[in-house]
């Protein structure tokens, strides 16, 4: 026996006659354990209830099982010693006090997390504060049941009957109690009847949690409230369904709603309260079989299962969702189930239970699997009927149609003035409704919106550098009319090059030729003209046997206009250049060489790619480091292939910050990723050698796709690999970039709210409690509402500071050089973004290592 049967075999049952706690006759209570054993055995026993502690297996799903793996700690020898107050003779009848140990951090956490320079502003933000009660907080309890009792139902139905006693407000998951409550004996006994025998239930303090350690119960606390309000949740976020936004033409609507997660900021405990969408289908889903099964009879069911399979439907009966694992085609709503009262059709079971006439009975079932909360390793499978379910969220269809998309967006892009009008009603919501005010006043919270005034700091306009000339910025941090009328930072003059066409698109070869010859004088880059290779046939082996015959040592780039976009043809293109034979490739379509109006803006594009990708740049940013290799990474997971997954290194090679090194390593399931990464990094460090004669000093790296649950992890596993592969001479800072927030920042103006200017940084109030971090706003945003990006420095041996290291990620934000103003991100992380997605999307093998020094990938 093991986990918590081993536990509960330590447990010996003593008869009693009260139903209330344990007695107050001066006899002590051992948490279970036998009292007539000796001290010897007592320590044995010790030793083995920590074993079996430690041994406890939670499954983690949501709700009360991830609460209870989120709070749980190891249980050490002293602490279970600290706790022993009944085997020293304490009276189990007479209250106690507890001391709560203060709270640890393992993240670096310096002296100094604020930086100073910039200019103050005004700021505003989407947090609610959260107040606690000082009479109450959260109370953890061991329950044991005597005789043991397994199933999880009897558990609950056995406390619940105790309810009132507990105070009627609880939290429990079949073995670990949370209470708001502190009860008054530290051995709680009550006991519940059955047909029979008695049920002997033992309720055992614990400890009282820190604030910092009830995160996950203050989130849950909010998903009951949500569901007071009845909001209808996906995934993590909350929807309204009775304020549909109609879009008839294409039969979809948009569902308003939040996404809000609680935690500890340095400003204290807080709610982060973002508005969200859902976009439905208004079709059912048997009305898309009807339509697959009507344009493509042969395939019909290949093409159900590429349409569907791995969508996530809602049934509106029950306003649930399940995602879709598979099409039953062998069965229909006449088919039989098991279930509680015996085997039942899908007709009969819908009629029965929610009087629901199924029309079509010959129509397939959708197949859901989820795994059980109870136990992870237990499989449940659900049988939809599709004219009960409706498809959530964008098809491809959808979003290829940018008129479409435009019209959504004008539902999905609000306004700073509109999110705080937002918030201020999803505050109301709550504050006004007794069932959800009760539910935070039973735990001691209450909601409020009063905050300190929140203080960010804008940064000073940037300049920006070309080969002759520089310019200002601007507060917009966009810069594109300067990137096209004036010469490129480093020039790769074109002497050698191959053009491939297809004889139909002459024109559109055409047409590139002559805006080439335009663009070129002004960007200061000679053009050769090329070698021209046409085409007969739009095959892929046409355009893969022209790349093998005319490709040659001398030739510095080849470009392939295609007639159309194919993912097929372009992976086939991108892998003969890339690994084959490697060469860097400029693939175009070739509509977008035919509108005679754009032609030109079009070209000096292609013209600036092409330059960085035969390893020139163009323009560059003032950063005044010395011997300081800057380094981005990003991983790529392949979703029809979980397993498998690119992970892309990129580290700056000079000075300017202009030429780039880029590494990937491509892995397969059960490889850990950070072995790979410290590969790259020493391959990095290397080809920095031999490009400027001596190793960096420090090397400051920014990893993209972390999330906060890997952030330990990565600390205390990944970090330390980079610091071996540096050696000890290398000085390492590492700072994880996070874009997927739900934190959100205006700029305060007599009571309006505006987006920030580029340049925004907060790094107080709202970042996190006991940790080094801040947001920083790089982007101008025009429609809707910017989202800052977050920054959490895990490591900084060189001491650079919080002003430094806020400085530098926004100037990296300048230095991608596929769009002439800034980035959400530092550019070292676009491009390892870049190589990452192209590498794990199309080519799926190895880059040549003569390709590694050029942005290849852009």
């Amino acid at each position: 026996m093991s986990g918590r049967g081993n536990l509960l075999s330590l447990f010996k049952k003593k008869s009693q006659n009260s139903e209330n706690s344990s007695s107050s006759d001066g006899h002590e209570v051992d948490s279970g354990l036998d009292v007539h054993q000796s001290n010897s055995s007592k320590t044995s026993g010790d030793s083995s209830l920590l074993t079996a502690l430690e041994n406890i297996n939670v499954s983690v799903g949501r709700g009360r099982a991830q609460l209870i793996h989120s709070l749980q700690k190891k249980i050490n020898p002293t602490e279970l010693n600290e706790n022993k107050n009944l085997e020293n003779g304490c009276n189990v009848s007479q209250p106690f006090k507890t001391n709560i140990p203060a709270s640890r951090n393992d993240l670096f956490y310096p002296n100094k997390i604020h930086g100073t320079k910039g200019f103050s502003v005004n700021m505003a933000c989407n947090y609610l504060k959260l107040s606690t009660d000082d009479t109450k907080g959260v109370f953890q309890y061991e329950v044991h049941f005597f005789p043991n009792i397994d199933t999880l139902h009897l558990r609950m139905k056995y406390l619940n009957e105790h309810n009132d006693k507990l105070g009627g407000t609880k939290t429990f998951d079949g073995h670990t109690l949370y209470l708001p409550i502190l009860l008054q004996n530290e051995m709680t006994v009550f006991f519940s009847k059955t047909k029979d025998f008695d049920v002997e239930i033992r309720i055992l303090f614990k400890k009282k949690e820190n604030v910092k350690d009830c995160v996950h119960l203050y989130n849950i606390l909010f998903d009951r409230i949500m569901k007071t309000l009845k909001y209808v949740r996906f995934d993590r976020k909350h929807f309204d369904p009775s304020r549909p936004k109609i879009i008839p033409l294409a039969k979809l609507e948009v569902w308003p709603g939040y996404v809000t997660a609680v935690d500890q900021y340095e400003g204290g405990l807080m709610l982060c309260c973002d508005v969200s969408h859902r976009v439905l289908c208004q079709q059912t889903v048997l009305d898309m079989l009807i339509d697959i099964y009507q344009q493509n009879v042969s395939q019909y069911q290949d093409c159900v299962k590429k349409t569907l399979v791995g969508n996530i439907v809602l049934t509106r009966y029950n306003n649930r969702t399940y995602k879709i694992n598979d099409i039953c085609f062998d069965q229909n709503p006449k088919s039989h189930f098991e279930s509680k009262c015996g085997s039942i059709s899908y007709l009969e079971y819908y009629k029965q239970y929610h009087n629901i006439s199924i029309k079509d009975v010959n129509q397939p079932l959708l197949l859901s699997i989820k795994k059980s909360r109870e136990n992870p390793e237990e499989i449940i499978q659900f049988c939809l009927i599709p004219e009960l379910c409706f498809l959530t969220g964008l098809r491809e269809d959808v979003r290829s149609d940018n008129k479409l998309m435009r019209e959504i967006a004008t539902f999905t892009r609000v306004s700073p003035n509109h999110r705080q009008l937002a918030l201020q009603k999803f505050f109301e919501n709550v504050t006004k409704t007794p069932e959800a005010r009760d539910i935070l006043k039973s735990w001691g919270l209450s909601l409020n919106t009063t905050y300190d005034s929140l203080k960010g700091r804008q940064m000073p306009l940037e300049q920006i550098y070309f080969a002759k000339t520089e310019f200002s910025a601007g507060k917009n941090a966009e810069f594109s009319k300067h990137a096209v009328n004036n010469e490129m930072f480093k020039i790769i003059h074109l002497k050698k090059w191959i053009l491939i066409y297809l004889r139909n698109d002459s024109r559109a070869a055409n047409n590139l030729l002559d805006n080439i010859k335009l663009c070129s004088k002004t960007l200061g880059m000679n053009v050769s003209k090329p070698t021209m290779v046409s085409i007969d046939h739009d095959r892929i082996d046409s355009y893969v046997q022209s790349l093998r015959r005319n490709i040659t040592t001398e030739d510095q780039i080849v470009v392939c206009i295609c007639h159309s976009i194919r993912d097929d043809r372009y992976s086939a293109i991108k892998k003969i250049c890339c690994s084959e034979i490697p060469i860097p490739s400029q693939i175009i379509n070739a509509k977008t060489l035919l509108n005679e109006s754009k032609n030109q803006s079009i070209v000096q594009k292609i013209l600036l790619q092409m330059n960085c990708k035969m390893g020139g740049s163009l323009w560059t940013i003032k950063i005044p480091f010395k011997k300081v290799m800057i380094c981005g990474i990003d991983t790529y997971h392949d979703p029809s292939n979980k397993g498998k997954s690119v992970s892309a290194f990129v580290a700056s090679l000079d000075s300017s910050y202009t030429q780039w090194y880029s590494k990937a390593v491509i892995q397969t399931k059960g490889e850990e990723i950070s072995n790979g990464l410290a590969a790259s990094f020493e391959i990095a460090l290397k080809a920095y050698q031999q490009h400027n004669g001596y190793l960096p000093d420090s090397a400051i790296i920014y990893r993209d796709g972390i999330g906060d649950g890997q952030l330990n992890i990565c600390s205390e596993y990944e970090v330390p690999q980079f610091e071996v592969a540096g050696g000890h001479n290398i000085q390492i800072s590492f700072i994880v970039v996070q874009k997927r927030i739900n934190t959100r920042i205006f700029f305060e103006n007599n009571n309006s709210f505006e987006n920030p200017c580029p340049g925004t940084v907060v790094d107080m109030h709202i970042t996190r409690a006991h940790m080094y971090d801040f947001f920083l706003v790089s982007q101008m945003v025009r429609q809707g509402t910017v989202t800052p990006t977050h920054f959490i420095v895990l490591r900084d041996d060189a001491n650079y500071g919080p002003d430094i290291i806020q400085k530098l990620s926004y100037k990296l934000c300048f230095l991608y050089y596929n769009w002439p103003g800034t980035v959400r991100i530092p550019a070292c992380c676009m491009y390892s973004h870049k190589m990452a997605y192209l590498i794990g999307q199309s080519i799926q093998r190895d880059v040549a290592d003569s390709l590694l020094d050029k942005l290849f990938y852009l």
